[in-house]
């Protein structure tokens, strides 16, 4: 007893250095090549607040693109124009699409319209940008003339004009009600796919720039996603990721003229994510597997599968994959079980993929981070973190909209660092499930176990847990957490001593 009350009592002396040891850690995801395929440029915590950064592909110190102080939610090369990006910056609460000068200067706003602005892509010469404003219940769709510098409204021709429009089309203004993501444009310029929400289900709407109009390209009678829409070379064929009509994401090719789907590659996991080479020719997907992800090639229009080479085990970051425009590199943001997530290249037919960015994680060892434990919660997996020190610590439970990964988590970590073991159980039911673990589990301290619930889903019973951490804006009781700057001191003081007050 004695030296296990030393050894609890160092701890608690390593503690504050190690809570600022995760505070200064970062992370890099979401990349986007430039035309060239010189530069990346990616999403960062590297200075504190989400921004943008950019690194040279063969690698050099980070640039840093923005300073916005809500932070950048995306971040992309113009075609074609060295040096130039486009990036989404939050400002007041508002996503506002800006230019961005690798040189250095001020971000540049696209437009001063008000709303939140959604980013849909470039023409194929680059000259034209899409995007849609969204103020309210109405949606206007845009372009932003890249030389000249000029916004215009995509409105229909004059009646003059003697346009023909298809009998099952709708004005834009309807065509996109309930839109939540756009683009890309099609390869002729002509059209640009969009993705609503209506009805409980989602659908992939296509709109027609010249008659600004639109018509519904794929929905589903019952309630399914609909993910990453991405046209053919040819513009004829439109390959979207959706669990429409099975339990697990997939992806479908849609044929634009008859509107005939196909399934091009539907394994037993989920697709987190894939990517179409600008030939056509070749289609990488990432696949879930017992929580990590796995890569696989496939060959159009034979589909054959080849596995691809991944990093050490782990799942993919947001912002998916994402070939250059030669076909010969993938990109991908990759989150670790005991490191910072990073912006990974691979090249085919060249083996192991190559880290291009490395993310401090100042003064942790990667033998420190402590690594998480499949266990079997309910009816599904559940993963267990436990500390490095004690031999029957308290417990924390994580629930989330999605699925946690078996990787690194800040919050995770400090919560080990200050000796509670983080249990994360998915799917329904996931808290009586986790309550029936800690109550049979012979090594945990089921007293007052936290509950973790940064998406701010329904708490069954409140009564039954010794204290509640959400995310900003839930409304209740106990602690809110800021998901991209978390407060581990103040995480660290309510679970220890404000959660059982």
């Amino acid at each position: 007893m004695l030296a296990l009350a030393l050894l609890l009592a160092a701890a608690d002396e390593d503690l504050p250095a190690r809570l600022r040891h995760l505070e200064s850690a970062a992370a890099a995801w979401a990349p986007a090549p430039s035309s060239d395929g010189t530069r990346i440029a990616f999403l960062t915590t590297l200075f504190k607040t989400r921004q943008a950064a950019s690194v040279a592909v063969d690698g050099s110190y980070p640039t840093q693109l923005t300073d916005e102080p809500g932070g950048v939610v995306e971040i992309r090369y113009v075609p074609f124009e060295p040096g130039q990006l486009v990036a989404v910056g939050l400002r007041d609460g508002r996503r506002r699409i800006l230019r961005v000068d690798e040189e250095g200067g001020g971000p540049t706003p696209v437009d001063p319209a008000a709303g939140d602005q959604i980013l849909g892509g470039f023409s194929r010469d680059g000259k034209k940008l899409f995007y849609a404003v969204l103020n309210g219940a109405a949606v206007s769709l845009r372009s932003f003339a890249m030389d000249v510098k000029t916004t215009s409204e995509i409105v229909p021709p004059p009646p003059a004009a003697g346009t023909q429009t298809a009998s099952d089309s709708l004005p834009l203004a309807d065509a996109l009600s309930g839109l939540f993501a756009l683009g890309p444009p099609s390869p002729d310029g002509r059209s640009i796919l969009a993705l609503v929400r209506r009805s409980g289900s989602e659908a992939v709407v296509l709109a027609d720039l010249a008659s600004a109009r639109g018509n519904v390209l794929i929905s589903s009678e019952k309630p399914a996603r609909f993910r990453q829409p991405r046209f053919s070379p040819d513009g004829r064929t439109v390959y979207v990721l959706t669990d429409a009509g099975r339990s697990t994401m997939g992806v479908d090719a849609v044929t634009v003229q008859d509107r005939s789907r196909k399934t091009v590659h539907a394994p037993a996991g989920n697709v987190e994510a894939f990517a179409v080479t600008d030939d056509g020719h070749r289609l990488a997907v990432a696949v879930e597997s017992n929580g990590q992800d796995v890569f696989s090639l496939l060959d159009i229009p034979s589909l054959r599968v080849q596995p691809l080479a991944v990093p050490p085990s782990g799942a993919l970051a947001d912002g998916g994959l994402i070939w250059d425009r030669t076909g010969e590199r993938l990109f991908f943001g990759w989150r670790l079980s005991d490191d910072m997530t990073d912006v990974w290249q691979l090249r085919t037919g060249r083996g192991t993929p190559l880290r291009l960015t490395r993310s401090p994680r100042p003064g942790l060892r990667r033998d420190e981070i402590p690594r998480p434990s499949l266990v079997h919660a309910g009816d599904g997996p559940a993963w267990l973190w436990r500390p490095p020190q004690g031999t029957k610590p308290r417990v924390a439970v994580l629930i989330a909209a999605v699925p946690t990964r078996p990787v690194f988590d800040e919050r995770i970590a400090a919560l080990n660092f200050a000796g509670l073991a983080v249990l994360a159980v998915n799917g329904p039911g996931a808290q009586k499930a986790a309550l029936a673990y800690l109550r049979s589990a012979q090594d945990l301290d089921p007293r007052d176990p936290l509950l973790l619930d940064p998406d701010g889903l329904e708490v069954e019973d409140p009564s039954r847990w010794g204290g509640i951490v959400t995310g900003p804006g839930h409304r209740r009781s106990g602690l809110e957490l800021d998901p991209d700057r978390p407060d581990l001191r103040a995480l660290v003081r309510y679970a220890r001593h404000g959660a059982t007050n």
